[in-house]
Order: C-alpha cells, then structure tokens, then sequence
C-alpha cells in the first residue's frame, strides 16, 4: 500500500514536470511546433512522456525491490536496515548547512520563464531527497558488507560453524537433503568464484559438463529459495589465486568455516590448513549398513571377479560384494555368507561365500 502510493506519487511528479517544461518551451519558442496550439500539444506530449517513463521506472523499482527482499535473509535485511537509517541520519546531518541555504532564501534561484521558476520548489525537495537517497544506499552497502566479513566465527553471529561448499559437493546435491533434514546447521557459504565455475560449467559444450552445470545451479537455486536465511553468496574472492580449490581453502581460512566437498584431495589439502572437512562420501560410508562374519545375505551376482572363481555383486548402498565362489553365478541371485570385510579408501568390502543358491 505504501509503495503504491509512492509509485502514485512519482508518476504524478514525472507528469507534471513534463507539463511544466511544456509549456516552458512553448514559450520560451512559440514557432517550436507548427500547430494549432503549440503550448497545449508540448505540454500534452512531454506531459504524458513524464508519465511513461515514471510509471515504467516506479513498477519496475517495485518488482526489484520485492524481488530483492523475498531471496535475501533475515540477517541481512536487519543489517540493510541498520545501515538505512545510519545513512538517512548522516545524510541529514551533513545537508544542515544547505538546508539554512535553501529556506533561508540565501540560495535562492531565479528564471525568467514563470514556468521553469515554479519548478524551484520541486527541485528544493528532489535534491536533498536524492542525497538521501545515495546516503541511504552506501548505508545499506557497508552495513552489509561489514556483516558478511567481520563475523570470524560463523555467518549468523551464533556459535555454529558456517560451511564453505565447494563445486563436486553442489553438483552431488545430497548435501541440500541433509540440510532439509536437519543434519547440517549453521550458514552454508556458497563462494561467487564457485557459482561462476557452475555457470563455466552449464555453458559448456561437452554434454556431461553441461547437464552438471546445470544440476548444481538448479540445486543452488532450489535451496536457496528454501531456506534463504541460511544460504549466504559470498563475494569475497582472491584474484591472485587462479585455482578455485586453493581459493575454497583460504576462504575457509580466513572466515574459520568447514568445508563440504566430495573432492578427496581437496579434503587432504585442506586438513593440511587445519579446516574441518566434511566430505559426504565419508558420510555414506559410515551410514552403510554393517555385517559380520557369519551373517547371511541375499545378493545378485552382476559379474565375474579378477579371479576366475570369484563373481562381484552390490548392494542396494552400492556396497561391493565379492564372492568367492560366484565366477560360475553370473546373473543369479544367490544366498551367501559373509566370511570377511576390508575398509578402504573408496569404500567398504565384502567377501562371501554361496551358500544355499535361490
């Protein structure tokens, strides 16, 4: 209701400064127009230009700034707000002077043309409001930016832990369903040097690039739409840092954040400058389900193994299984008995042995 009203008053500003410098012209240059009523037609023309281009510039203004604030956090539209006011409060205190000038009639201007002189009053109030105006604006921008630099400690100013995520972990996107769930708290950090590599990576030419360019930005803006109090661009980069790995690392360094990757050596580097890593391939290792020696289970065999006695199979996680009796069981679904298990690196392993074939 009250940007309607400001939209109202724009336009109706915008049209009567057309009518005005109308009819100024006209007389000012009688012979301007070769028409009936050359002051009446200007007036109508510029007139209804001011009204165009008003009500063009108030609706997109309004969009723009609805926009802005249904996809910006809480945080910072209270920081914004801060800084607002400041802005208006400086803006006014250092306008004191010329203030006393203009309603004092000190500075007072004169114009010949009646019409252009009774344009003055509007110009004494579109000037000290246009200062506030850019006042209000780097208010709000340094506001912000001491916001999103200075909290050290995590992006919201509370004791958890902001995420740094890197470009593999938003491609993956299994990340977005553990923060929907619950298992991830605190601000996750998205990096702009890390959304321009997704959309180096949506414009690419090769199909597999693209189509994971184009998964990660629609996994960002997804949960960004969910949950923008907890989903922070940050600008910050490092130009003299070409690497986007190396620039994920002093980011997080410098803003004492985690990182979430599924990049196993950006994990090791990243150890090495003491940051937290989750890595999420960790996290589905160790939810995995775990057997023991003895126990039986139900698995297909999909393909014989290096040995010729053995066949391989996997369970429903992904989890290798390798049989050691199955070379001869290719594409059967057998009974078997878990006789070892072997952690590695990529994952967990185990050996079986057929027992009663199904």
């Amino acid at each position: 209701m009250i940007f309607q009203f400001l939209r109202s008053l724009l336009v109706i500003t915008g049209t009567i400064v057309g009518v005005t410098v109308g009819y100024a012209v006209a007389t000012d240059y009688p012979n301007f127009l070769d028409v009936e009523d050359p002051a009446l037609t200007l007036a109508a023309l510029l007139g209804f230009i001011g009204y165009l281009l008003c009500s063009i510039t108030g609706r997109e203004l309004h969009l723009w700034l609805e926009s802005q604030i249904e996809h910006t956090n809480s945080y910072e539209l209270a920081w914004g707000a801060i800084g607002l006011l400041l802005g208006l409060i400086s803006a006014n205190l250092l306008f004191i002077p010329v203030y006393f000038i203009m309603y004092k009639g000190l500075g007072e201007i004169k114009f010949d043309n009646k019409y252009i002189a009774s344009l003055v009053p509007l110009f004494n109030l579109i000037i000290p409001l246009t200062f506030n105006l850019l006042f209000a604006y780097m208010g709000v921008k340094i506001a912000l930016r001491f916001r999103r630099y200075q909290s050290k400690v995590s992006a919201d100013g509370s004791s958890l832990t902001a995420k740094v995520i890197d470009t593999s972990a938003i491609i993956d996107g299994r990340f977005s369903d553990l923060f929907r769930l619950g298992f991830l708290e605190g601000n996750i950090l998205i990096p702009r040097f890390v959304v321009n590599e997704l959309q180096f990576l949506a414009d690419s030419n090769d199909d597999i690039r693209r189509n994971k360019g184009r998964k990660g930005l629609h996994c960002l803006n997804q949960i960004k739409a969910d949950f923008p109090d907890h989903i922070v661009i940050v600008d910050q980069d490092f130009p003299d840092i070409n690497e986007v790995d190396a620039k994920l690392v002093k980011l997080a360094a410098e803003l004492n954040a985690s990182m979430i990757t599924q990049d196993y050596n950006l994990k090791k580097v990243a150890e090495l400058d003491q940051i937290h890593v989750l890595n999420l391939n960790d996290l589905a290792n160790a939810l995995k389900p775990i057997f023991i020696s003895g126990e039986d289970i139900e698995v297909k065999v999909m393909k014989k193994g290096k040995e010729p006695c053995q066949g391989v199979g996997f369970l429903s996680d992904g989890t290798m299984v390798v049989v050691e009796d199955g070379g001869d069981h290719v594409g059967e679904t057998v009974m078997t008995t878990v006789s070892n298990i072997l952690q590695t690196g990529a994952g967990r392993m185990i050996f079986c042995r057929i027992g009663d074939k199904k």
